[in-house]
């Protein structure tokens, strides 16, 4: 089978396959294709690469299996983590990039953790009411307390006889 053949039916693959629930759909367009720099003599070149390292798929927000599912290539034997890849994978096909997906998980957690103190200032709050009733309760206790001592503390009068 030639490249060309593979090439197509990888692709006829990727767009009849449907998307598992809680994935987000595939992107539109081709999938970016991933550069790498070499030394040539004194220089440094640029050239297409065999597929994008882990790194740049951790820095992009895709985990591997989503990443191939989609078609984007990987090589694994790449330690390199290239910015440029990063940015070409974050802005591919007008997807939403893996900062506004952070964005969003950081919403959820700021929400609760805006839940969470909210919950704690009703605690705080049971928790005050419970100490002024406790308060008064002693405060009670100590005025009846104060009266006995007076009521025995009181001299008797003598009966005169």
């Amino acid at each position: 089978m030639s490249s060309r053949q593979k090439k197509a039916r990888t692709e006829k693959k990727l767009e009849s396959a449907p998307v598992p629930k809680g994935e987000p759909e595939r992107p539109a367009g081709k999938a970016p294709e991933a550069m790498v720099t070499s030394r040539h003599g004194t220089g440094v070149v640029r050239r297409l690469g065999r597929g994008f390292s882990m790194g740049e798929l951790a820095g992009a927000g895709l985990s591997p299996r989503l990443a191939s599912d989609w078609g984007v290539s990987l090589d694994l034997r790449r330690r390199s983590v290239l910015e440029n890849n990063v940015s070409s994978l974050k802005h591919w096909g007008g997807h939403p990039s893996a900062a506004r997906r952070i964005e969003s998980k950081a919403k959820e957690v700021e929400e609760e953790i805006e839940k969470a103190g909210r919950e704690v200032k009703k605690e705080a709050v049971r928790v005050e009411k419970k100490a002024e009733k406790v308060e008064r309760e002693v405060k009670k206790e100590a005025v009846k307390a104060e009266k006995a001592v007076r009521r025995k503390a009181k001299p008797k009068k003598k009966a005169e006889s």
